[in-house]
């Protein structure tokens, strides 16, 4: 990360350098069997590192980490009482803990890809098949100190960077995390006003990447919509997309105070109540709530994105629906 000035000293860091101040690295472990739960506990005191709480259901964990200052969280996919992927997906959308940025290492017995990619799209940072060892947890835990990775933001995703394709690379922002652990791993003090500030920045830059990707998501799906319904009667997808415009326009609302488009508030609230009345009925919609859907996501596309081109954006779309509609006739075609 980018923090540090060159002599060390405290300008707007939220450490301070005092190796004499080393705090205790907080890890919160959440495990179901208590085996497991000792086993990983003393494979981490191998490491020089104590778990600062354990759990054995999840309801334990979600108010320790509302309460707590984790810096890092290692969660069984399967912890008793809730689900693994709605808690990180609640701590990387800052609905849970003062720290959306903590790192979260998940374990499972599970090894088959759909569970892994389910676990993976929920933000967290690493996942550890179990039964694992010291030295897969040594190698996980030193990827997040020195090697973290960035955060990216698109409409359904806020987490750790997982791309692998080179082309893909360039299309979303880095964005650099606050990571304590790495500061307490090297005996920096953190100041937490300073720490809560840095948290705060990095957040509104998050919420301005996903209020831009809301909108060119609004238009791509809105496009597809419309296309159903001019070609006939709407199918099954219809309905599915009409079900996940409502969850991005929501999404979409709940995150503009406080932001430079905020001006855009009415707008979004009429694209809501439109959204909302289509969903009622997909299959019989109100004509003029069709018609208002286009206008209103143009709108809103507009506004979160001043700096660009109206017919930049609509070329860029447009080629997202090629794309997309040609992976759906490959699809059909080999079935």
């Amino acid at each position: 990360m980018s923090f540090r000035t060159p002599n060390g000293v405290n300008s707007g860091n939220w450490w301070v350098d005092d190796p004499a101040e080393n705090p205790e690295v907080e890890i919160y472990l959440g495990e179901s069997h208590g085996q497991m739960r000792t086993a990983l506990r003393s494979a981490l005191r191998d490491l020089k590192l104590n778990v600062h709480e354990d759990y054995d259901e999840c309801e334990p964990l979600r108010q320790a980490l509302r309460e707590g200052q984790a810096d890092m969280v290692i969660v069984d996919a399967d912890l008793a009482g809730g689900d693994a992927c709605s808690l990180i997906h609640a701590i990387r959308h800052d609905r849970l803990g003062p720290n959306p940025f903590v790192p979260v290492i998940v374990t499972t017995w599970q090894n088959d890809s759909s569970r892994v990619r389910e676990l993976i799209d929920s933000g967290a940072d690493g996942l550890l098949v179990k039964p694992t060892s010291i030295r897969a947890i040594q190698g996980h835990i030193d990827s997040i100190i020195y090697r973290r990775k960035p955060f990216i933001v698109t409409s359904s995703y806020i987490g750790p960077d997982r791309r692998t394709d080179r082309a893909d690379k360039s299309t979303l922002p880095l964005i650099d995390v606050p990571n304590t652990l790495l500061s307490k791993i090297k005996g920096e003090r953190i100041d937490p006003v300073a720490l809560k500030r840095e948290i705060a920045r990095v957040l509104q830059s998050i919420n301005g990447e996903r209020l831009r990707r809301n909108a060119f998501e609004l238009s791509f799906l809105i496009e597809l919509i419309l296309d159903d319904y001019g070609g006939g009667d709407p199918v099954p997808r219809t309905g599915r997309m009409v079900n996940r415009l409502l969850e991005i326009v929501e999404d979409t609302g709940a995150r503009l105070h406080g932001t430079p488009y905020e001006h855009s508030t009415g707008i979004c609230h009429s694209l809501l109540r439109v959204v909302q009345s289509v969903a009622e009925d997909y299959r019989k919609p109100i004509a003029k709530d069709i018609a208002l859907l286009k206008p209103l996501s143009d709108a809103v596309l507009l506004s979160f994105n001043p700096e660009r081109s109206a017919s930049d954006m609509a070329l860029e779309i447009s080629a997202s629906i090629d794309q997309f509609k040609g992976r759906q006739d490959g699809s059909d075609n080999s079935t």
